[in-house]
């Protein structure tokens, strides 16, 4: 009784310290939006709590690292909370579940099963009864905390299929384009969470206070803030240069006092804070350790042939030169040629967007061509700022800079250089936001929730397998496709709402199942696919390449494990007629052509595996680091707004002004949605919700089970939480070993990493 005791009491010391830290971060929040007169000089509390440069590009010590590194032993690890569904998947196979009757679903058939002798729960009994009494006490206060107190249902196949329907794709029932891929048309009940349930409470009020209270509808800054600018401004015209107006150095400064309470893993730091914010470093990094260190990809010879021609064209002589004689392994590509064609426009039309009540913003596909050297400096050679069909009928410029170790004393004014990695930016927001986060991350994934709840059985291994990987997923989903598409990100992209319905179905239609697992697509997009490879000093700066090719490694290892408890031959998996129901309902009703046909143990534990390494590497990889790249919105905005030129000779000529008007700044309703939303999503996932606690989980519900099967299971999840235990030492060396002055990259980390898809 005195560990139920404890465990209850640390369970109950948790709530309230998490309330007591909202309460703070209120607090705080309050004197944050306070603007004081002389900006932009900070408060006190402010001053004490902002993230210094020196904080935010400060790695641990291996002292500092080892002393909050988790227990190396499974059993020595506290578990205040069971992974959900790991403690539901319990539960269902115990029978301990309530049958609605499907005539009248306010009726409940009591649970069949029982308390068993030898189980975890069985010698537990005190600890199921005290999380019924935490429920019924807390019920409405963990629904705000984001607590899931829902027991769960077993549904049979059969209720599944019915409750379980792919939306019409690719076009409606009236003829229409549907404007998302195949998805749940309605939410299952009991996969309802509320909008408190999938967004961190207190993040959520607080957005929606701030977008209502303060957010203006006409252009402009309000109130002290707009005071303040004014001021700039009067000071600029009164130093005899009235064009020059705000500069980007007053966001910078304004941004140092007056930012979000830190609720990521960056503690509320951003990129803004670091002195050289614009540079190419800091630019070029974003490509290997920012929010889409996913696409960038070695350069075709047609792309090396068409910028080595732009170069000869604008009259880059150094070049040309640099270009004929680099190893052509060593130039990559972020590339956004293709943005056009994926909208279905014509290559030369203009992108442009203007919602009702809202600004004019314009969206462009840049391509920006980088190289590698053998020292692990990524540094970018050109971009062209919007692709029209060709380099040649696209304006493309070149960095002044012919190498990372050139001078930089010239960066911070090298305007037309500046505007170009802006556009950079503004394509790869985009591409991040709609299609790499959003298209393959959560509905991809959601695709294939929906098509194993129509083809397995909740109580099949598969099923078993995945569903602790579905936590929220289906509910966030479908606020995203409610809420945060068509309020925000409609609202803030230079994309027509149709557009960007285009360029979801485009990333969808081009995804490529088997080509996403991590060795293929490391391979695919010019790196080594093994670690031994990417020991090369080249690729020392590539973490997020060796952290996730290492987790996808555990995981497979996993996988396998614990799908040969069940399926013993290759025989025995092609047999099985849900495995090739799933198959076919994916490829065909969830027009997922690519997911692979199943006839062997390695093909089933490779999707299967896929479809975790979706739900939680990837998607951690892509959404927590949001708050510290593009909350400082300038240094990565959605949109331009203004329109980009239209010629190279007006492109060079243009200075501080001319990239300040093509920035959200006088639009404060724009750069507040802007701001917001990463912050809204980036909110640090909880130890209890952690691959390394799902680990842990499984590991204490297995561990006094004694059937042959149990035993494997117990063994296969004891393996999988050394192995990531050990990951977390191995992700800090990586991290340690990018050059000096890197952001800490730990992202990864497998206590940080979320279980799925959670936010």
């Amino acid at each position: 009784m005195g560990f139920l005791f404890n465990l209850v009491f640390s369970i109950l010391t948790k709530i309230m310290s998490f309330i007591t830290s909202r309460l703070a971060s209120l607090w705080d929040g309050y004197w944050q939006k306070r603007l004081d007169s002389n900006l932009p000089i900070p408060p006190k509390i402010l001053t004490a709590n902002r993230p210094t440069q020196n904080k935010i590009l400060k790695h641990l010590s291996q002292k500092e690292f080892l002393a909050q590194l988790a227990p190396q032993a499974v059993k020595d690890l506290p578990l205040l909370s069971f992974d959900p569904g790991v403690f539901d998947n319990e539960l269902l196979s115990m029978k301990l579940y309530s049958t609605l009757d499907p005539n009248n679903p306010s009726l409940a058939k009591e649970p069949e099963g029982n308390i068993r002798e030898g189980t975890y729960l069985g010698t537990q009994v005190a600890l199921t009864q005290a999380y019924s009494r935490i429920e019924q006490t807390f019920s409405a206060l963990l629904d705000v905390l984001g607590i899931e107190p829902t027991l769960p249902r077993f549904i049979s196949l059969e209720d599944n299929r019915k409750l379980y329907t792919y939306s019409a794709y690719p076009k409606n029932p009236d003829g229409s384009w549907a404007q998302y891929p195949p998805h749940l048309e309605i939410i299952p009940p009991d996969q309802a969470r509320t909008p408190f349930g999938i967004f961190n409470a207190i993040g959520l009020i607080e957005t929606q206070v701030i977008l209502q209270k303060i957010t203006p509808d006409e252009d402009g800054f309000i109130g002290k803030t707009k005071e303040w600018l004014l001021e700039k401004a009067r000071a600029a015209a009164f130093g005899g240069n009235p064009e020059k107006g705000i500069t980007i150095q007053d966001i910078v400064d304004y941004n140092k006092y007056h930012r979000k309470i830190g609720t990521d893993i960056n503690n509320g730091g951003n990129i803004g804070l670091l002195d050289d914010w614009y540079s190419d470093r800091r630019f070029a990094d974003q490509s290997f350790t920012g929010t889409n260190p996913t696409t960038i990809t070695q350069a075709s010879t047609k792309w090396v042939q068409d910028f080595i021609q732009a170069a000869k064209a604008g009259g880059y002589h150094k070049w040309v030169i640099t270009l004929e004689k680099a190893d052509k392994k060593s130039l990559f590509v972020q590339d956004g040629s293709y943005l056009r064609k994926a909208v279905g426009v014509s290559p030369d039309a203009t992108l442009s967007n203007k919602q009702p009540g809202g600004d004019q913003n314009w969206a462009v596909g840049a391509v920006t061509l980088f190289q590698l050297h053998e020292d692990g400096k990524l540094h970018p050679i050109a971009i062209c700022i919007d692709y029209k069909g060709s380099l040649d009928k696209s304006i493309t410029i070149f960095n002044q800079r012919l190498s990372p170790n050139d001078s930089t004393a010239g960066e911070k004014e090298d305007w037309p250089w500046r505007y170009a990695k802006t556009c950079a930016q503004v394509t790869d927001w985009m591409r991040h936001e709609l299609t790499v986060h959003l298209c393959l991350s959560h509905l991809v994934e959601e695709s294939i929730i929906v098509g194993t709840n129509r083809t397995i059985p909740m109580n099949h291994p598969v099923y078993r397998l995945l569903s602790p990987h579905w936590y929220k997923t289906l509910s966030l989903n479908a606020a995203a496709r409610a809420s945060l598409v068509p309020q925000v990100v409609a609202d803030i992209v230079g994309l027509s709402p149709d557009q960007a319905y285009s360029f979801l179905r485009e990333g969808y239609d081009t995804y490529d199942f088997v080509a996403s697992y991590v060795p293929n697509d490391l391979q695919r997009r010019g790196f080594p696919d093994t670690q031994e490879g990417l020991k090369h000093p080249r690729y020392k700066n590539y973490p997020y390449a060796k952290n996730v090719l290492a987790l996808w490694t555990t995981l497979r290892t996993y996988v396998d494990s614990m799908i040969r408890v069940s399926y013993p031959t290759d025989a025995s998996v092609a047999a099985d007629k849900y495995i090739q129901d799933w198959v076919k309902e994916v490829q065909t009703a969830g027009h997922m052509p690519s997911f692979p046909l199943i006839k062997s143990i390695e093909s089933l534990v490779d999707a299967i595996t896929m479809c975790i390494h979706t739900a939680s590497p990837l998607h951690t990889a892509v959404n927590y680091l949001q708050n510290f790249y593009q909350a400082f919105v300038i240094a990565k905005p959605p949109a331009l707004c203004h329109a980009p030129p239209t010629m190279r000779e007006d492109l060079l000529k243009y200075r501080e002004y001319d990239l300040v008007q093509a920035l959200p700044i006088n639009r404060q309703r724009q750069w507040l949605l802007a701001a917001q939303l990463p912050w809204l999503l980036s909110f640090k996932v909880d130890d209890d919700r952690s691959l390394l606690n799902y680990a842990a989980s499984q590991w204490h519900i297995y561990r006094t089970k004694k059937g042959e099967a149990e035993e494997k299971i117990k063994d296969a999840s004891e393996r999988l939480y050394k192995e990531l235990q050990g990951l977390q030492m191995r992700f800090w060396e990586n991290s340690n070993g990018m050059d000096k002055g890197s952001v800490p990259y730990m992202v990864l980390d497998p206590g940080l990493t979320a279980v799925s898809i959670l936010i």
